[in-house]
């Protein structure tokens, strides 16, 4: 069995199986861009419930494939729990409490796993710093994927909170994250540091460090521009799984109109967003927006039984 499959079989038990009775998937429409809806049960416990299960995919969020089959074989953690509060001593920087997008990027990273079976990571963002010492910024998450049609680049943004805020943060991410410059910025920063990845990934990262070495010596924009070629050329296409997981404790009141609920809710962000227009530097993404309304946020941040329970 490949390290791919010793790696999507662990994650089929522990959180797959779990989590087929808290977070439900919908069926996605598309237009201009594409929208998949999403909710977590219903009941007193639904919220701490999701909580839970994102703070047991932390093993799979802040860890490298090869690193997982690893400490799962050597049967290092007794519980995910114990699993979980590892990462977040060990693995993850500290950050401001007010401004802590852990929980946000987590969820992105649990609906890309649970959902897109075929996507590994493109980058362990939490074994390396930048400069001053932070995470890898720019993107939330760092995947790819490979089909019959070859590979495609996940480059993720996620935000939790007020609905407001995350419908216009992800907006100006779009505007602003995914400019060419910015783009190889981020991607060159790991290109040479393909750390318990799989060998797929090592090869994407290999095709862009080749470009790397032989283009330091000129300037940004042209930089940037041979990257994009060169991911045209590969036929490596870009793909922007954007969350906005937000407060909207009524779609939750009656469990038998959920469905409905949460198809509106994903009509109305089509609606915001078919109303911009966002333009990219020779190469033509695919943005999928990932529609998620929350019950409370609040208690989904909980210390004491929401996610962060038992890490701080």
């Amino acid at each position: 069995m490949s390290q791919n499959d010793k790696y999507r079989e662990i994650y089929n038990k522990e959180i797959i199986g779990r989590g087929r009775s808290i977070v439900f998937s919908y069926e996605p429409f598309s237009d201009k861009f594409i929208f998949v809806p999403f909710s977590h049960n219903v009941g007193e416990t639904a919220v701490e419930d999701l909580g839970k299960l994102m703070r047991y995919n932390l093993l799979f969020y802040a860890f490298g494939e090869n690193e997982v089959v690893r400490y799962y074989e050597d049967d290092t953690f007794s519980t995910l729990q114990e699993s979980a509060k590892y990462a977040f001593k060990q693995r993850l920087p500290d950050r401001s409490e007010i401004n802590d997008g852990l929980p946000s990027e987590a969820l992105l990273d649990l609906l890309i796993q649970m959902y897109t079976p075929n996507a590994y990571k493109l980058a362990v963002r939490t074994l390396f710093r930048q400069n001053d010492n932070n995470e890898i910024k720019g993107y939330d998450s760092t995947y790819f994927t490979r089909d019959e049609k070859g590979f495609s680049l996940w480059l993720g943004q996620a935000k939790l909170g007020e609905e407001t805020y995350c419908k216009n943060s992800i907006h100006k991410d779009l505007l602003d994250k995914f400019k060419d410059v910015y783009l190889s910025k981020q991607l060159f920063f790991v290109c040479d540091k393909p750390v318990e990845l799989t060998d797929d990934a090592k090869q994407i990262l290999r095709v862009i460090n080749r470009l790397n070495i032989a283009s330091l010596g000129e300037d940004e924009k042209t930089r940037a521009k041979k990257l994009i070629e060169c991911l045209n050329s590969e036929k490596i296409k870009i793909k922007i799984p954007c969350l906005l997981a937000y407060d909207k404790n009524d779609v939750y009141e009656n469990a038998s109109e959920l469905c409905k609920k949460v198809i509106l809710e994903a009509e109305a962000i089509r609606n915001y967003y078919q109303k911009h227009i966002y333009v990219f530097d020779g190469f033509n993404p695919e943005i999928i927006f990932y529609v998620f309304p929350i019950e409370s946020i609040k208690r989904l941040r909980d210390k004491e039984k929401g996610f962060y329970a038992g890490l701080c």
